[in-house]
């Protein structure tokens, strides 16, 4: 996957944005919708996400007599993605910032099914990043073309063979 993915999908885990596995869909559509309907805010993103504001109809899905349509339920998703993501920015910069920055590990791409000749020997790396606040910022706002920008000024400086990290297994974090 590509490295700025890769960055939110750990970002996402380390805010608690995603949490899929742990939780069963209705039951996780039912927290999404606490959620969100604990400010206005979440009422606005809601709308925004495309999702009808029917009293009758999000009473109904808290109390579990109705659950929402597929389409529904992924719209929910986005909506809570989105505000989780905005209110948690301030702490997870906070939080990576904290000490001199935070450790990132970035496990290449596996080349196991790619044939002996055409591999290349690419090893996991690790980096300090010092300044988070526009990786976060980027994350908060969905902001892809921006994250993978970010990106590639984290593994630009690594050395010649920078390129072999702008497409990642994973990313890990020290924090």
């Amino acid at each position: 996957m590509p490295g700025a993915v890769a960055l939110t999908t750990t970002l996402d885990e380390l805010a608690q944005v995603t949490h899929p596995y742990r939780t069963p869909p209705p039951e996780r559509s039912r927290n999404n919708l606490l959620y969100l309907t604990r400010s206005s805010t979440g009422y606005t993103y809601m709308q925004d996400c495309g999702i009808r504001m029917d009293r009758r109809m999000i009473t109904a899905w808290l109390a579990g007599e109705r659950l929402p349509a597929a389409d529904q339920q992924r719209r929910l998703e986005d909506a809570f993605r989105l505000l989780r993501r905005r209110n948690m920015a301030s702490s997870m910069t906070h939080r990576l910032n904290a000490d001199g920055g935070t450790r990132v590990e970035i496990y290449p791409v596996d080349q196991s099914e790619v044939a002996d000749q055409h591999r290349r020997t690419a090893r996991w790396r690790h980096k300090n990043i010092y300044r988070w606040d526009p990786i976060v910022a980027a994350w908060s706002r969905s902001d892809l073309h921006e994250l993978t920008c970010r990106w590639h000024d984290v593994i630009t400086g690594l050395d010649s063979d920078w390129r072999m990290y702008e497409y990642v297994t994973h990313i890990g974090f020290g924090a």
